[in-house]
């Protein structure tokens, strides 16, 4: 038997092993089949798209000219100017909302959002598993609990993203997280 043959499976799919030499043929394995797609490929062209701003003249800075939900702030750079509607991740929690007969524009109107990005409580716990995980030292309150909020909206919408990788967060929320713990410096998108 050669590498470059097809074989076929019980739902008659049919299956190409040119690519794996390691396949074995007496068991029917083929090796890394139901591995998970690279999540790195799949945020890089989240932010490739974000980065085009479809339909837009590139100036997003001092307005709200791009925002579709009517709750985004101006933000301070363009790759931070960015709509929830602009989010695959956060349509994807809309759309699924709206469709049990619920009609809103916005993430931060979820109520998902409040509960896993606004409660104390909520956030509380999720920094004592951070502070586990991590060993980060105590961080000044409004600080830790919004720090804690930005990372669980990711969480939320986006599921695990994986060490040290990073999204822009809508504007929206951003803003929304800002208001219930408010500081008198905020450091806006850093890339590492």
């Amino acid at each position: 038997m050669s590498d470059s043959e097809n074989y076929t499976t019980d739902g008659d799919e049919s299956i190409d092993f040119s690519d794996t030499s390691s396949y074995d043929a007496e068991n029917n394995i083929v090796p890394y089949q139901f591995e998970p797609l690279n999540r790195d490929d799949l945020i890089e062209d989240d932010i490739n798209r974000l980065d085009l701003h479809d339909g837009d003249d590139g100036n997003r800075i001092g307005n709200t000219n791009w925002c579709r939900c009517n709750s985004c702030i101006a933000m301070h750079t363009e790759r931070e100017s960015v709509c929830c509607r602009d989010v695959e991740q956060t349509n994807f929690k809309l759309d699924v909302f709206n469709e049990e007969g619920h009609d809103i524009e916005c993430i931060t109107d979820h109520p998902g959002f409040g509960t896993v990005c606004l409660d104390r409580y909520v956030l509380e716990t999720a920094y004592y598993q951070y502070r586990q995980q991590y060993g980060v030292p105590q961080q000044e309150d409004n600080e830790q609990q919004r720090y804690v909020a930005y990372r669980q909206f990711v969480r939320w919408c986006w599921g695990y993203l994986g060490r040290e990788v990073r999204v822009v967060l809508p504007s929206c929320a951003v803003q929304r997280i800002r208001a219930q713990f408010p500081s008198q410096q905020y450091e806006g998108f850093q890339d590492l």
